[in-house]
This record gives structure tokens, sequence and C-alpha cells, in this order.
């Protein structure tokens, strides 16, 4: 007989979670899992990114998506109500009304509230995964009434996830409850073949750098700008792509004009393909202030981009100690700025860093990681 799992969520597109949502659902065992994706929003399913042989619901309603105006308000009041109560009372209550169902498994796949969601449910077993160092980035705070809230739902779970060796320190380090690591599941092929899908053309002669992720403080763009500023102010010819969208969007844009960078660095926006944009590029640059794991280091070297990143989470584990499969600078500007430079400069760089690339793609196996999610559900 078949167990019943539900997948918790806070939104289905947007960030490297998602994605990993994605490879998750796309790969996982049909004869043994029955699977139901439980939105906090509703959204529409893009069947392109998500399998259509699994069960997806949602918690509030989308307003806009009804046609008669009647049903658009009563789904307003409908998500009002349902807000009052997740801000006013216990997981527990809000689960008796909104979600009473019991699975066999219940996993929060996400951070906030789809953790605080599942706290609340009665499911026999139930997994919180972890994707970012909440030490260093508490966004989670909104998500809870109190911090003593937040404790005492971790401490419900059976099992914490953690996706790195740095994010389980935290995760340790701030709430009663002992955490396991398990690197996200990466499908090369699925990623190589997603790569070709269409061609973004670039000049060819600028060096181009990309980098992919949402416009916020923590990926740090507000001080990769002003690198490229520099570069290019003492002569550099390249160019920066940045694919992703996020609150951080205007204040870029006021640097980009400050460093009169509007013909070298391009702000492409949410893609929900960024692979070719990636594969596109001569380097990949990670400028993060600090990450759960990196993920898209990882999707860079498969696609045999060479990367250069700044020194934080698992970035020995993904390019190695002593630079074997990528460049890692220490996490300050003037270290990125003084790599890319020399990158710049030195044209064998990216030669020998794409051979880098290449073999490090080598490492990354689906099966060993799906393996090991098997053995805690």
């Amino acid at each position: 007989m078949k167990k019943e799992i539900a997948i918790v969520v806070n939104g289905l597109y947007g960030g490297g979670a998602e994605r990993v949502l994605q490879v998750f659902l796309a790969n996982f065992d049909r004869q043994k899992y029955d699977i139901t994706v439980i939105n906090h929003k509703e959204e529409d399913i893009l069947y392109d990114f998500y399998p259509r042989d699994i069960n997806y619901k949602s918690i509030l309603k989308n307003t806009e998506k009804e046609e008669f105006k009647i049903v658009q308000l009563w789904n307003r009041i409908y998500n009002k109500v349902n807000v009052f109560v997740y801000e006013n009372f216990s997981p527990r209550i809000y689960r008796l009304l909104y979600l009473r169902k019991k699975f066999d498994v219940e996993i929060a796949f996400i951070e906030g509230y789809a953790t605080r969601i599942v706290s609340g449910g009665r499911s026999q077993k139930k997994i919180a995964w972890v994707h970012i160092d909440l030490k260093l980035y508490p966004w989670t705070d909104i998500a809870f009434r109190s911090k003593e809230e937040q404790k005492k739902s971790y401490a419900s779970f059976n099992k914490v996830v953690s996706v790195s060796q740095s994010v389980k320190k935290s995760v340790e380090e701030l709430f009663p409850c002992k955490s396991v690591v398990i690197y996200n599941p990466i499908d090369s092929e699925e990623i190589r073949r997603t790569s070709t899908c269409f061609t973004v053309e670039r000049e060819q002669k600028p060096l181009l750098f990309v980098s992919v992720g949402r416009l916020v403080p923590q990926k740090g763009y507000d001080r990769l700008i002003p690198i490229i500023g520099k570069l290019v102010a003492g002569g550099a010819n390249l160019r920066l792509w940045i694919v992703g969208e996020g609150t951080e969007r205007k204040h870029l844009e006021v640097l980009i004009r400050k460093w009169k960078l509007e013909q070298v660095v391009k702000l492409w926006g949410y893609q929900s393909n960024p692979y070719p944009y990636i594969k596109a590029a001569d380097w990949f640059v990670l400028s993060s202030r600090y990450e759960g794991y990196g993920l898209v280091v990882a999707e860079s070297l498969i696609l045999e981009t060479p990367v250069i990143s700044v020194n934080c989470a698992e970035m020995e584990h993904l390019l190695g100690k002593n630079n074997n499969w990528g460049m890692i600078v220490d996490n300050e500007e003037d270290a990125l700025h003084d790599e890319m430079k020399k990158i710049v400069e030195n044209k064998e760089l990216t030669t020998e860093y794409t051979a880098r690339a290449k073999k490090g793609s080598n490492r990354f196996l689906l099966q060993k990681q799906l393996d090991e999610i098997y053995s805690i559900i």
C-alpha cells in the first residue's frame, strides 16, 4: 500500500528551493508514494515544471482567478479570516479549521509559513526542511507569533533536514532539535537538456559574467554592481547579466545609472528557465553575503560554466578546498573585485576553470540524494 505524503510549501516559483522541489517531485518513486503538494497560496500549475500525476491543493485562494465578482469577494473574505486565524491562534487550531487531513508523512519543504502549518498537523511523521542559515537571515520570524512558538514548532518534528553543514549548525544552535544533512538533489541530465531549450543572444567579444538569484540584499548585487563599475572604469571589456526579480530592483537600477553601466549590466528579471543564460556566459559569479547551499553553483558546473564565488555556506564542498572545480574568494567586496580583475586580464583562467568545471560536474549523483530522502521517510 502506498504511503500518503503531503509536501507543504510557501510558493511554487521564484528561487532555488522551488527548483529543488521540482527535481524532487519529477524523480520521486510513484510506486511507493502518493504525493500531495499543498501550497500556502494558490498559483497556476505550470506542467512544464511540475508533474501532472500528483495532487495539488492550496490554502489561500487566488482572488483574481474567478470571473464573477461575488466569488472574488467571497475569496477575499475567506483569505482575511484565514490570515486572522493564522496570526492569532495556534498552529493546531489553524489546522483543525483549514487542513484537517492526516497523512502518513508530512513535509514542510521550506522554512517559515509551511513549517508552522505542518507543526500543527496530526500526521504520523513530520519532517522539516531548512534551506538557509536562519541565524544570518531570520526572515521566518514573521511567520511565527514569537521566538518560543518557532522553537516549539521545530521541536514537534520527527526529523529536521538541513541542506548544508552550516545550515545544520545554525538550526541546532537556534532550536531544541538535532538536524541531519541531505544535500539538494540535482538532475544533471535535465539541467543540460533544459539549457538547450532556447539560445540567448550575446555579444561575443566582451567577457560575460552571469548571476542568478532573487534581487534581495542577501545576494549581494548591491556590491557586485559597483565592482563591475570599477572594473569598467579601469578599462575592462565585460558584461554582467543578472537573472532574477525582487524588492531591490529599483535600488539596483539606481546603482547601474550611478556607475553609468546601462550598456554593461542587464537585469533580465525572473526567468522560469535560467539555464540557457548560465550556459551562454563565460563565468558565473556568486556575490551572496550568505547562502544555505548555493544550488546554482552546482548547476553552473553541470553546464560547464566556470564559477567565481565568495566563500559562504558549502562552497568548499561545491568547488573544492583548493579551488579544485571553481574559484573561491573571501566574502568581501575587495577580494571579489581583485579576482574578477585577474579573470578579465588573463584569458587563460577562463580556459583553465572551464576544464575544472567539467571535472567538478561529475560529482552530482541524483539517486544518492533521493536514497537519503527515502531513508528518512
